[in-house]
Order: structure tokens, then sequence, then C-alpha cells
């Protein structure tokens, strides 16, 4: 999933930077930022990153962290704070092409660019009830 952040300086967007992780860690407070994907500029103020749930560091159902916007900026312009949770999906669902193998009760959402695979679920019934399962 793309997510995107938005900085600005003294409340006008700013660009040109090179946002970086001060720190990523999961719920349970395991650092990921090692990890940590890499941060690009949109224009106009966005940036943006990509995570793909179920590959490091998301592949735990959630994530904190802050970005460090640069040492040009001050106070809360240059520190964001992010959470990432798997709850985020929901509308990929929703909204992404996706596939259902029927043989293998495999579905699988494909990313916001179309070119990979976002997160897949596994269907199954038992009796008059469907369960869905992640991975």
């Amino acid at each position: 999933m793309i997510y995107k952040i938005y900085i600005t300086e003294s409340g006008t967007p700013k660009t040109s930077l090179t946002p970086t992780w001060a720190s990523l860690r999961s719920i349970d407070g395991t650092d990921k930022s090692a990890n940590a994907p890499a941060i690009s500029e949109i224009g106009g103020g966005f940036y943006k990153f990509e995570l793909v749930y179920g590959t490091s560091p998301f592949d735990v159902a959630e994530l904190v962290g802050v970005i460090d916007a640069g040492s040009s900026l001050v106070g809360y312009e240059r520190y964001i704070p992010v959470n990432i949770s798997l709850r985020d999906l929901a509308a990929v669902k929703l909204v992404n092409k996706a596939s259902y193998d029927l043989a293998s009760g495999v579905e699988t959402i494909r990313n916001d660019a179309d070119d990979g695979d976002e997160i897949s679920f596994s269907l199954s019934q038992s009796g008059n009830v469907e369960y869905r399962t992640i991975g």
C-alpha cells in the first residue's frame, strides 16, 4: 500500500527534502527501522512510501514510526508520526483489482498500481459459514 505524508514549513508546502525514518517499531516494541521503506517526493509537499503486508517490516499487524523531514525544519514540522495498520488495507479489498481462484479458495488483491499483489486471503466454508484467513 502506498502511504502519503504532507510536509510543510511555516504552513507552506515543503519540497526537495530527503525524509528519513527516525524510528519504526512494531506495537510490541520490536525495532523495524533497518527494513523501513524508502521515502520519495511526489511534489507539492507530498511524499510517499510503500509497504506490502507480509513482507518486512510490515510482517506484523501494526507499526508506529516517526519520519524526520530534515534538520532544515523545526518542531512539529520536522518530526511526522506515522501509524501503519493491517486495517488500512480494508479499503484496498473494496476498490483494487482482485482475483479469486475457485480451486484453491485464494483471493488475491492487487496493489494500487496494479503491478503486484497487495494481500491474499484464503477463503473456506464450514456449513453455512465462510471464513477468511490472511495469507
